[in-house]
C-alpha cells in the first residue's frame, strides 16, 4: 500500500513539475520573442582610413521586410535622425514580396517608399536590393505592380537604387556598389559560383584610392566579396539566425543550413571588414529569440 501511494505521488509531482516548468518556459520564450522582436538596438561600428576625405558616419538598416515601429515608422524614423547620419545605407528587403496576399505587399512597398521620403528629408539614402525586392523582377505574374514600377516609385520617393550600379559620393571620396545577385543565388541548393572577377567585371577596380563600399545582400558570399577588395561590406539576409545561442551563434540561415558562418556581426576576411545585419524586422515566421532587431551606426574616421 506504502510503495503504491509514494509511486503515485512521485508521479503526480513530477506531471505538476512539468506542467509548471512547461508553462514557466512558454510565458518565458514568449516575452523575449516579443521583446525581441517589437524593438530594437543600435550596434555601433568604427573603423578609420586614409582613403576618405573627411570623417563619416551612416546608418545602416536591412531587413525591414514592412515592418513599423510606431506608426509610420516614427520610433525608427526619431533614431536615425537623432543620430544624425550624413547618409543612410539599406541592405536590401526593405519591403516583403513572398506570396503574402497582394495586400501586404503593396501595403509592405508603401511602407519602404515611405520611409525613404521621410528619411530623404534630411539625408540620402542608397538602396540596394535583396531578394525581395527582386523578386518582383523574377516572378512579375504574381504582383499587380512590376519592377520598373517599384523602382520608380522608390527613386521618386528619394532613394539612390543601386541595382547592380555604383554612386560616387564625392564629399568623402567613397564609392558605394549595390549588388543584385540572380535568382538562383538564393535557391535552396548547393553554393552557386561566384568569383571576384564577376564584382570586378561590375564594379572596376577597388585600388583606385577611393573608399569602396559594397552593399550585397546575401552574406553566404562574403569571402567572395572580400577577395574583390572593398575596404567595407554590408549584407544582412539571415536575420541573424532567427535564435542566438551563446558561442554557437545564429540557429539557421534561410537556406536551413544550421548554424551558418556569417550569421551576425563584424567579420575580418582578406584585411577587409565586412558587417552582416542582424536585421530589423521579421517575416514568415516572426520569431526572434536573443536576437533583437537592430539598427547599425558606423563612423569611419580620416586617419
Amino acid at each position: 500500500m506504502i510503495p503504491k501511494l509514494w509511486l503515485y505521488l512521485v508521479e503526480g509531482f513530477g506531471v505538476r513539475l512539468f506542467l509548471f516548468l512547461f508553462s514557466w518556459a512558454c510565458t518565458f520564450f514568449s516575452g523575449v520573442i516579443l521583446s525581441d522582436t517589437k524593438r530594437f538596438k543600435l550596434r555601433t561600428y568604427q573603423f578609420s582610413s586614409g582613403k576618405v576625405r573627411r570623417d563619416v558616419r551612416f546608418v545602416v538598416l536591412s531587413d525591414l521586410h514592412g515592418r513599423e515601429f510606431g506608426r509610420g515608422n516614427k520610433k525608427l524614423l526619431r533614431s536615425i535622425r537623432d543620430l544624425n547620419p550624413d547618409f543612410v545605407l539599406m541592405v536590401g528587403d526593405i519591403m516583403t514580396a513572398k506570396d503574402r496576399g497582394q495586400e501586404i505587399i503593396t501595403n509592405s512597398v508603401e511602407v519602404a517608399c515611405r520611409l525613404v521620403q521621410d528619411i530623404s528629408a534630411f539625408c540620402p539614402v542608397y538602396y540596394s536590393l535583396g531578394n525581395h525586392e527582386s523578386r518582383v523582377q523574377w516572378d512579375p505574374w504574381k504582383y499587380d505592380f512590376t519592377f520598373l514600377d517599384m523602382i520608380e516609385r522608390l527613386k521618386k520617393a528619394g532613394a539612390h537604387v543601386l541595382d547592380n550600379q555604383s554612386a560616387y559620393v564625392k564629399e568623402y571620396g567613397i564609392r558605394i556598389h549595390g549588388l543584385s545577385l540572380p535568382e538562383t543565388y538564393y535557391k535552396m541548393s548547393r553554393l552557386q559560383k561566384f568569383k571576384p572577377e564577376q564584382l570586378k567585371k561590375r564594379f572596376g577596380k577597388t585600388d583606385d584610392g577611393r573608399y569602396h563600399i559594397l552593399l550585397a545582400h546575401d552574406p553566404e558570399y562574403l569571402p567572395v566579396y572580400a577577395k574583390w577588395g572593398p575596404d567595407l561590406s554590408f549584407s544582412g539576409h539571415y536575420h541573424g539566425g532567427i535564435m542566438r545561442l551563446p558561442k554557437l551563434g545564429g540557429v539557421i540561415s534561410p537556406k536551413l543550413h544550421l548554424f551558418p558562418k556569417f550569421d551576425g556581426g563584424l567579420y575580418h576576411l582578406e584585411g577587409k571588414n565586412q558587417i552582416v545585419s542582424c536585421g530589423i524586422g521579421t517575416h514568415t515566421l516572426p520569431i526572434r529569440v536573443f536576437n533583437p532587431a537592430e539598427l547599425l551606426l558606423v563612423e569611419v574616421k580620416k586617419g
